[in-house]
């Protein structure tokens, strides 16, 4: 018997939805959302409903009922998004579902092997002898003291399977407990009057004392354990002797702790005329509106995204924030923490999993209301979401470049949609995409064109390294070292910037030319002298440095090149009066990286050497220099957007400069002056650059015009990924034709970084202005047969790499 039928996508890598009979007695609980459990396949997976009162399968098909249904519900409004998600970017449903569950929240199931009483029976001798792997199969799971899941003994897959048929083992669906729970703690409660409890315990210090702490009312038992003498013991007792009660409540929630030093001011500065166009243009959009907000470096986005959320809390609506890295989630939490308290719900991966569903289940109880996170707090479960805020919208680090390739800037419009809410883009150079959605009236526009503290964009000189000749160990140019020793001299700080870490970026025998090279990637491996080793950036493999050539024997080996690391060491030698500090991947992720930019803001550092982590969003107002070394680095990639990432990080660089009281300045060194994006940024020139890259761009239609997706290929098998990519070619051509070839098919061809983690990899580019052709295009390719090889569709990439 049936109480209807629902759709459910199950939690593995399948496409599409799958139809299940309602047992009667789930039928209250079988609502959208509802993680069930459902056989699939011959075992028990974890699913979610995605839609009730579907209409019933054929005749001849027997739709199965439903499991159980397990945990609270996912909200049919992020059950909807993870749908679109999965639509627009190709990806299964049960993996996009993923991304709205807390990590580890979920209940699962396990197929599980075991031992029966008539096995157990044939292994004392009794029924007759066995064929040798079947015997040594029954006793393993006889010496077995729990069921062992089936893939342990998937070697032995048609001696599991006959030693099923005689009842000597039984398979089973075994269910595993979520991963990661809310903490729990006891309490304990008086049991007797207060009378009768103060005259059992007349003789008993300990336990009369804990009585005492009780009549004011419950307490954790932890705490009475902390405070009191032998309370932990006396507990014991009392509770054998039924004076008290002691009974597991859900841990009262508490918002995550920011780092040390990151404290902001609670007093909102006042606005200038500007930001509070910018507010009012925010909080008076009725209904959804998306916004962008564009504003120079240092303009004052995030106070008028604070102010904005402050006037929309006031009227009871909730509010998403996103920012590009981990390392910017604690200076942003602690601003909006000064300003809403425990109201802001910390969401990022590098929190504990535990720490996370706290987070997580503060706002879904409504206890928090402002989500502040990397890419996935998109996903947060905030009540009457009245703003969605993306700073630094343009940032790469918003795309998720493996598993669901979504993109969070993308999602966050979706959501808000959704949700008729406003969601704002902020960004000092904003993606071409969301600028040319401005330009068309698609995106209201609205723009900060001066720094609130009054000061000017910093004046940008642009040092051409075929003139000045830069010294080897730094990559000073004579004009960038002068003004480094000028800005010391004044007590100021100064930023370098250098996109490569590592202190040599290749390695190589001078005496027969042989370079050291990632045995598993096709990169080269980069020196790095901290710890004396050879690292590929890429799989992690590390190796130490020969001292002889191991292709001709010679003591010949060279480092070469230079990166962060090298460029600190000769920094610090050269001044050595100077506190150097560096900010990269190498020496600072997570609460490292928060411990060097709270020393660049209490100006315990003078000079910051780093990577593109120093680009992004940080506030420093004693910094009146930054240099580049070398402004080229990324312009030769084989890369459509080079040319605008290179701008996009040299504006956002440029831009720390200046931002208290005293001017600040940017030297630019650079071996290509009249490149458009060096030329472009050294004006501050943002519609310029644009308007030239747009028109270029739409000469191949490639975005904003034309929309692009790369299918990527890759195994271990360099022979199979080839042909793979090869089919994959000819049905994307085949596809293309019958659009009347409005999608061009581009490739097959090896990636520009052709290996990685050992795997070969070949890419097919589709590309066209006609997004439901493009579609149809892709979609011809899902299922092609590629024996050895992943197929993987990455809608709107940002990397051709």
């Amino acid at each position: 018997m049936s109480a209807g039928y629902c759709e459910v996508a199950v939690a593995l890598p399948v496409a599409g939805v799958f139809t299940y009979a309602v047992p009667p007695d789930l039928s209250a609980r079988a609502t959208v959302g509802a993680r069930v459990l459902v056989p699939f396949g011959g075992r028990g997976v974890a699913g979610v409903i995605v839609r009730v009162g579907v209409a019933a399968p054929p005749p001849d098909v027997a739709a199965r009922p439903l499991t159980d249904v397990t945990g609270a519900p996912i909200a049919s409004e992020l059950v909807g998004l993870a749908m679109w998600i999965s639509d627009y970017y190709e990806a299964p449903p049960g993996e996009a579902l993923r991304l709205v569950q807390p990590v580890g929240s979920g209940e699962s199931s396990t197929r599980v092997v075991a031992i029966t009483e008539l096995g157990r029976a044939a292994l004392a001798g009794e029924g007759g002898a066995l064929p040798p792997r079947q015997a040594r199969l029954l006793a393993r799971l006889g010496q077995s003291e729990r069921p062992l899941a089936r893939t342990e003994v998937s070697r032995f897959a048609d001696e599991l399977a006959a030693l099923c048929a005689r009842g000597l083992a039984v398979e089973d669906d075994a269910r595993s407990a979520a991963r990661t729970r809310p903490k729990r703690e006891k309490l304990v409660a008086l049991a007797q009057p207060i009378d009768a409890a103060r005259a059992a315990t007349a003789r008993a210090p300990a336990r009369r004392a804990v009585i005492e702490a009780l009549v004011a009312g419950p307490a954790p038992a932890a705490t009475l354990a902390a405070t009191l003498p032998g309370a932990a013991a006396a507990l014991r007792e009392l509770a054998k002797a039924g004076l008290v009660t002691v009974t597991e409540r859900d841990v009262t929630l508490t918002a995550v702790a920011i780092g040390d030093g990151l404290t902001a001011a609670v007093t909102p500065p006042r606005l200038n005329d500007e930001q509070r166009a910018a507010v009012a243009a925010i909080v008076g959009a009725v209904g959804f509106v998306a916004i962008l907000l564009h504003g120079v470096t240092g303009a004052g986005k995030t106070e008028v995204y604070l102010h904005a959320i402050a006037e929309l809390r006031a009227r009871g609506k909730g509010a998403i924030v996103l920012v590009p890295e981990i390392s910017l989630t604690p200076q942003l939490a602690a601003r909006f923490r000064a300003r809403f308290g425990d109201e802001v719900a910390i969401l990022h991966s590098g929190l504990s999993e535990r720490d996370r569903l706290s987070e997580w289940t503060r706002l879904e109880q409504g206890d928090a209301r402002i989500a502040v996170g990397a890419r996935s707090a998109v996903f947060a479960p905030v009540r009457d979401l009245g703003i969605v805020v993306v700073d630094e919208e343009h940032d790469g680090s918003f795309k998720q470049d493996e598993g669901v390739r979504y993109h969070g800037r993308d999602v966050a419009l979706v959501r808000a949609q959704r949700a008729g809410a406003v969601c704002v883009l902020g960004s000092a150079t904003p993606s071409l995409e969301s600028y040319a959605a401005a330009v068309a009236g698609r995106y209201q526009l609205v723009t900060l064109v001066e720094r609130p503290t009054g000061g000017a964009l910093p004046a940008v000189q642009v040092v051409d390294l075929r003139v000045y000749k830069a010294d080897a160990e730094a990559m000073l140019s004579a004009p960038l070292a002068a003004a480094l020793a000028e800005t010391l001299a004044a007590g100021d700080q100064a930023i370098v910037f250098l996109n490569r870490r590592g202190f040599a970026t290749f390695v190589m025998c001078r005496a027969c030319g042989h370079a050291f090279r990632c045995g598993e990637c096709a990169v080269s491996l980069t020196y790095h002298q901290s710890s004396d080793r050879l690292q590929c950036h890429y799989c992690g493999h590390g190796e130490r440095v020969p001292e002889r050539c191991p292709k001709c024997g010679a003591e010949a080996i060279d480092r070469k090149g230079l990166g962060t690391e090298r460029v600190a060491a000769a920094l610090t030698e050269r001044f050595p009066g100077a506190r150097v500090a560096r900010l990269d991947r190498d020496v600072a992720s997570g609460a490292k990286a928060e411990a060097v930019l709270a020393r660049v803001a209490r100006r315990e550092v003078d000079i910051l050497v780093g990577t593109q982590m120093v680009t992004k969003g940080h506030d420093f107002p004693g910094v009146t220099l930054v240099g580049v070394l070398c402004a080229d680095l990324a312009l030769g990639l084989p890369d459509f957007r080079a040319s605008e990432r290179t701008f996009q990080l040299l504006t956002q660089v440029a831009g720390r400069a200046g931002r208290g009281d005293r001017p600040g300045r940017v030297i630019i060194q650079t071996y290509q002056p009249d490149a458009d994006a060096i030329a472009c940024a050294a004006r501050h020139d943002y519609a310029g650059f644009f308007a030239r890259e747009s028109e270029g761009r739409a000469e191949l239609d490639y975005p904003p015009v034309g929309r692009v997706c790369a299918v990527r290929i890759d195994g271990r098998d360099p022979h199979r990924v080839a042909d793979a990519a090869t089919r994959v070619a000819a049905l994307a051509v085949a596809a293309a034709r019958a659009v009347d070839d409005v999608v061009l098919v581009r490739g097959p061809t090896p990636a520009p970084l052709a290996r990685l983690r050992g795997r070969s990899r070949w890419q097919v580019w589709l590309r066209s202005r006609d997004r439901a052709a493009l579609r149809r295009v892709i979609r011809s390719v899902l299922n092609v047969d590629a024996p050895g090889a992943t197929v993987a569709v990455d809608v709107d990439p940002l990397s051709t790499l």
